[in-house]
């Protein structure tokens, strides 16, 4: 057995639902503070199995399982046990007078496709019930070999209870072993043996009335019997020769059949052989359509020459585009010519305005100074009026600096009114010369560009057209390529048109040929069926001719068929008169030795049946003669038999076996135990089993002084039990005959009684274990120098609430 997942919710002290994953984990170890519930791990996994544990007392007691103030829990153990998985679950709930009991039980075989880390629901739900209620234990019990009582003496060894084998007294011990190692199955062995003494003693009867009822075979007519075996067997080589005799007969008349039948259907075919009425009419066809083909295609030359002609004439002219491009820049060149005389003379007048506007500027500037200058003379004379005109009631005065209090009135001058009105008029003027001036020289610069622009565009024709012929010329060729044009325009019609007539007249020959080649294959499928008389092959192209070659020969070839037919069936009938007259002669061979030949058998096998039924009318004789010899053989071997079968059974009734077997067990489990206590006492102890069976040590520190195991210290008693558990744990396989494999074991505390040397013997022996065997070890300890050398830790924790476990990767 081996865990594989432990999932308990309510149990002892853990309310909430805790899942130990250990399908990946060989040895591991359980740490944490007194009372944090490390323990209470390994209970859960037995009471899955068992229903309680060992620390509470009575074997049925489950008023512990669950948490304090918790009315429900449940326990789940998935684990393998003989090549299967199972899972064990256990649900527990509290009544309402506060009795603890469990409500559900079951045993299940799970899926093996399925991780043992998949959801628990999803295995429950498509696992295979073994076992529910109160046979869930006896179920575990059966599956895994052992009960409770053993489990927890052998797979778990739980607080306070590590010495129960080892100081168990010899009769317990014995039990323990039977059940572990599987020696009550040689109970089952002795009952077998009772069991098939009585059925040897029934065949023993059966044979000696078999041997009364057998009759007497003579050995005159087992002699009489082996000599007609030998005549019929004598017989063989004449049958077989007339047999391949006939066989011979027989070949040479189905080849006389087969030829004469070959012959009548030549013969026929010779006879029924006719032209085709319509071969003549097909080959005048075929000649007109030839003919048809050969003149389309003259023409279709003649097409195609004077194609290549008119396309070779309107080659020799300039391409038609570059022609229309030379007449396009004649055009537009004459038209930019006419355009550019006509902007040159605007361009002049434009020039012209814009100097008689500069000239009407200039002359205006001039005017507006000397009206700014009379204007200045005027305003200097009448200086007065114009400050007057400045001051403000109230504001001091800009040249006393005194307030005004009334503001002076003078009358303006007309000399000055007249002055500043000069002055505006002149800007006035100054203004309109100015934007005048302006409009003439855009327009000067504008009439100047659209010049220089038409002058650039004629260069660029005048170049463009350097190597070009003139107009005239131009627009000879144009007309000449536009007739080379039409030209090669027709000629290709005419080509075109010449080119279908020859696909028309080949389609026509195709069609034709369609039903020539149907022709000459209807001729060669006539020929051919006339290749075994030598008819000679088909040549030429004339197909009315070759036909008629055909016929002239088949009229020669009836004559002589004719005369082959007859002599071939005349060979035909010999050859069957000869075949049956051999028939006659071994049928009345056989006869002669009692053995008739029906019309349709063959002789040989005949013959081979008939020796085949001598022999065996033989052999039944001989069989017959000995098979008294045989009973009589089986009779003593009945006999034999039933005397070995029940003494085994009779030396099988005792226990005396089982108990030399368990003697022999222990001794092999003291001698491991003995070697592992060595290490772990340092060389002092040794383990032994007394004259009555009981355990003893063997103190090497006190002169060898044997002493019983219960006068051990604490610590000691833990060494020796630990070496007899490490011992059976290795040894059950072996002692069981691979029965039971118990490849798990638990170790609950114990380990703080060890010293420091012993303490490594302890962790270096369990490395051992677990890594050299396909073994589980799980311990449980408060010792941190052995939880540190264990490669899997699970830490347990408690809080006000509920005990905790925490998997640590070391």
């Amino acid at each position: 057995m081996r865990p594989l997942r432990l999932v308990f919710e309510g149990f002892g002290s853990y309310r909430d639902e805790t899942d130990v994953q250990l399908h990946d984990v060989d040895f591991f170890v359980l740490t944490g503070p007194t009372g944090s519930g490390k323990s209470t791990v390994i209970d859960a996994l037995c009471f899955a199995l068992y229903g309680t544990v060992p620390r509470w007392g009575k074997g049925h007691a489950v008023r512990n399982a669950l948490a304090p103030s918790v009315n429900e829990g449940k326990v789940c153990l998935v684990f393998e046990a003989a090549g299967d998985r199972y899972a064990a679950v256990r649900l527990l709930r509290r009544t309402a007078q506060g009795n603890v009991q469990t409500k559900e039980a079951r045993l299940d075989r799970l899926d093996p496709s399925l991780p043992a880390d998949a959801d628990l629901a999803k295995l429950l739900e498509v696992a295979q019930p073994m076992a529910e209620g109160e046979k869930v234990t006896g179920a575990v019990s059966e599956l895994l070999g052992i009960g409770y009582e053993q489990f927890t003496q052998c797979v778990v060894l739980p607080q306070g209870r590590f010495a129960e084998f080892l100081q168990a007294k010899p009769g317990d011990r014995q039990d323990l072993l039977i059940q572990l190692l599987a020696y009550a199955v040689y109970e089952d062995v002795g009952q077998r043996a009772r069991e098939r003494a009585k059925l040897a003693a029934g065949k023993l009867t059966m044979a000696e009335k078999r041997l009364a009822e057998m009759g007497t075979v003579t050995d005159e007519v087992v002699e009489a019997a082996a000599r007609r075996v030998a005549d019929l067997e004598a017989l063989v080589p004449a049958v077989d020769e007339a047999v391949e005799k006939m066989a011979e007969v027989r070949e040479k008349w189905k080849d006389a059949n087969a030829a004469t039948k070959t012959a009548r259907e030549q013969l026929t075919g010779l006879t029924g052989l006719r032209r085709p009425g319509d071969v003549v009419d097909l080959a005048t066809r075929i000649a007109d359509a030839d003919e048809q083909i050969t003149r389309r295609q003259a023409e279709r030359t003649a097409a195609e020459e004077a194609e290549a002609a008119a396309e070779a004439a309107r080659a020799d002219l300039p391409e038609q585009a570059e022609l229309v491009r030379w007449r396009d820049a004649h055009t537009r060149l004459a038209t930019l010519t006419s355009r550019l005389e006509r902007l040159r003379a605007d361009a002049s007048a434009s020039v012209a305005a814009e100097e008689s506007s500069a000239a009407e500027f200039a002359t205006a500037e001039q005017a507006l100074v000397a009206a700014e200058a009379a204007s200045a003379s005027a305003d200097r004379a009448h200086r007065a009026v114009a400050l007057a005109a400045d001051l403000v009631e109230g504001e001091p005065c800009p040249v006393c600096r005194q307030q005004v209090h009334d503001l002076p009135h003078h009358a303006v001058p007309t000399d000055l009114d007249e002055a500043r009105l000069a002055v505006k008029n002149a800007k006035s003027s100054v203004t309109a010369t100015r934007r005048a001036h302006a409009d003439a020289s855009k327009a000067a610069a504008a009439a100047k560009a659209d010049v220089e622009g038409a002058s650039r565009q004629s260069a660029e024709l005048t170049a463009e057209l350097s190597a070009a012929p003139p107009l005239a010329e131009v627009e000879a060729v144009l007309e000449q390529r536009a007739a080379a044009d039409a030209a090669v325009e027709r000629a290709r019609t005419r080509a075109r048109g010449a080119r279908r007539a020859v696909e028309d007249a080949q389609r026509e020959r195709t069609a034709l040929g369609d039903e020539e080649q149907q022709a000459w294959a209807a001729l060669r499928a006539g020929r051919d069926r006339f290749v075994a008389l030598g008819v000679p092959p088909v040549e030429g192209t004339d197909l009315a001719a070759a036909w008629q070659s055909l016929l002239s020969w088949t009229g020669a070839q009836r004559d002589a068929l004719t005369s082959r037919v007859a002599e071939l069936e005349q060979a035909e009938r010999d050859f069957l008169t000869e075949g049956t007259s051999v028939r006659t002669e071994l049928a009345r061979l056989l006869d002669e030795h009692r053995i008739s030949l029906p019309d349709k058998e063959k002789p040989d096998v005949v013959l081979a049946r008939s020796v085949a039924d001598a022999r065996r009318d033989l052999t039944d004789l001989e069989s017959r003669r000995t098979q008294s010899a045989s009973l009589a053989a089986e009779v003593e071997q009945c006999r034999e038999e039933e005397q070995v079968a029940r003494m085994l059974g009779n030396l099988l009734k005792s226990n005396g076996f089982e108990a030399w077997l368990c003697q022999e067990a222990l001794d092999s489990l003291v001698i491991e135990a003995s070697e592992i206590l060595m290490q772990l006492s340092g060389g002092q102890y040794e383990l032994q089993r007394d004259n009555r069976n009981d355990l003893v040590v063997v103190d090497h520190n006190d002169a060898g002084t044997t002493r019983p195991v219960n006068t051990l210290s604490g610590g000691e008693t833990f060494q020796a039990s630990l070496a007899l558990a490490l011992a059976l744990s290795h040894q059950v396989v072996g002692l069981s005959g691979g029965k039971r494999d118990l490849n798990s074991m638990f170790l609950d505390e114990g380990f703080g009684t060890l010293d420091e040397a012993t303490l490594d013997t302890v962790a270096a022996t369990l490395e051992r274990l677990a890594s050299e065997t396909d073994r589980m070890v799980g311990i449980v300890t408060h010792v941190p120098a052995l939880a540190e050398r264990v490669p899997v830790q699970f830490a347990v924790t408690r809080d006000g609430a509920s005990s905790r476990l925490r998997r640590v990767e070391v």
